[in-house]
Formats: C-alpha cells, structure tokens, sequence
C-alpha cells in the first residue's frame, strides 16, 4: 500500500484541528501586561507557519515567564511541521511539553511524525515505534484528567471537542505504529476509534487504504465515498479521495 505523504496528511489532521483552536481561544487574561497581551493576540491571530514561528518565538523571548509558554512552543512546532521540518517539529514539541508535562496536543503531534517518519527498513525501527505508542497512550491517559484551561474563554462543549479531537489525533498515531508493524487489523481498529471521537475525514481515507492493503476493496470503496461526500473534508483530501477510489476501483478483480 501507498503511504500518503504522511507527512502532508497526518499533520493536515492537526494543523486543521489547531487552526480551529486558534479560532475559538479568544483571548482570556491572566496576561501580566498590555505588552503581553498584544503578543498572546498576535500569536493566535497569526496565519501563516512564518508568521506563527515569528510571533510565537517573540512571546517567548519578550515574557520568557509567560503562561502561554507551552502554548507558543506547541504554536511553534505545529508551523514547523507545516513547513515539513520534522525535526524542529519534534524539537518544540519537546520544549512544549519541559514547559507543561499535561500539554497533551504536544504529546500526540510528537507521537503522529515519530510514526510517520518511522520505515520499516529503518534499524531504530522499534525504538521509534515504542516511543511513538508510549507518548499516544500516555496522552490518551491525560487528556481526561486535564481541567478546562483558564487561559481561553472556552465554553465546556468546545473543551470536550478539542479533548476529542486530541485524543482522535493519539488514536491515529497508534495506528500509524500498528501500519508500520504490518497489523492492519489493528491500524483500522485504531483509526475507528479515532472516527468515533471526531468524523475526520483524513481518518476515513486511512481507514480505506488500510482496506484497500487487506483487498478488501468493496469497504475501501465506501469509506472513499464518505470522504468525498464529507462536507468537513478539504478539497484536497476530496481530490485524494478520489484518486484512491479510481485506483482501488481499477485493482478490484472484474466479475
């Protein structure tokens, strides 16, 4: 089976999900000055990966006390990872996490591209694996026990809607390890249950080429018609879809 540029699809899964939080965090105080205030807005309202690296490093460098620390360092190795640096991803998702042990976001988005970047002829192979499963299930453990953050206004349905996207992220990360280990049962057990938490379409598509790698092309098929017919998915995961579909409908045996 193909792997999709995990490193664009993956991480579209958590950059989307991000670029939502984004959008609801409206800013609460405590901040310590107007001074703060303004670079904790120019954070969450900046657009581009550039510009989020930007604003972010100048929170942290101008209030290196701030409360949003975790935060700005997470901000920061998501726009890493949209411009497919792996490894400074990886970096901030570690800095993210020294800052705030709880910063579970950080955990999951360290666990996807340690999968995703895992080859199975790679000799740290199961080394990564292990790393990868640990910090998906150690996040699965947390996100329950994390309150209700007082740095954002967040209403309690929109914080269990992040929790649950979040931990749809860590289920999907536990598939990566179990696609790269050759279980396929257990990758498409994994992503169902990261569908179950949220309706990601980028799951669906997981889900159909993991059928698709079984030959089982008649479910393939129905999970690529829910990623096209999907009003959350993105033209792009649409066009995937169905470029999958006219494969998988060409591979399927004539009768």
């Amino acid at each position: 089976m193909k792997r999709l540029a995990i490193t664009g699809i993956c991480l579209l899964t958590a950059t989307a999900a991000f670029a939502q939080q984004q959008q609801q965090m409206k800013k609460k105080p405590p901040t310590q000055s107007k001074a703060e205030a303004a670079a904790v807005n120019a954070m969450l309202q900046a657009q581009t990966p550039d510009d989020q690296i930007r604003t972010a490093d100048e929170l942290i460098t101008k209030f290196s006390n701030t409360l949003y620390k975790s935060f700005a360092l997470f901000t920061e190795a998501d726009a890493w990872e949209a411009k497919n640096d792996h490894a400074k991803a990886i970096v901030f998702c570690e800095q993210a996490l020294a800052a705030d042990p709880k910063n579970f976001d950080a955990e999951i988005l360290d666990a996807n591209i340690t999968a995703a970047q895992t080859k199975p002829t790679d000799l740290d192979k199961a080394e990564k694996l292990t790393s990868s499963e640990k910090m998906a299930r150690h996040a699965l453990e947390v996100i329950p026990t994390v309150s209700k953050p007082d740095l954002f206004a967040l209403t309690d349905a929109q914080w269990e809607k992040m929790k649950n996207q979040s931990a749809s992220r860590a289920w999907q990360a536990l598939g990566l390890v179990a696609s790269v280990q050759k279980k396929p049962d257990e990758s498409i057990a994994d992503y169902e249950k990261g569908l179950a938490l949220d309706p990601n379409p980028i799951l669906m598509l997981r889900v159909g080429r993991a059928l698709e790698a079984e030959k089982k092309y008649d479910q393939a098929l129905e999970w690529m018609d829910k990623v096209i017919a999907s009003p959350d998915a993105a033209a792009q995961i649409k066009d995937i879809a169905t470029k999958d579909k006219n494969r998988v409908t060409a591979e399927k045996p004539k009768p």
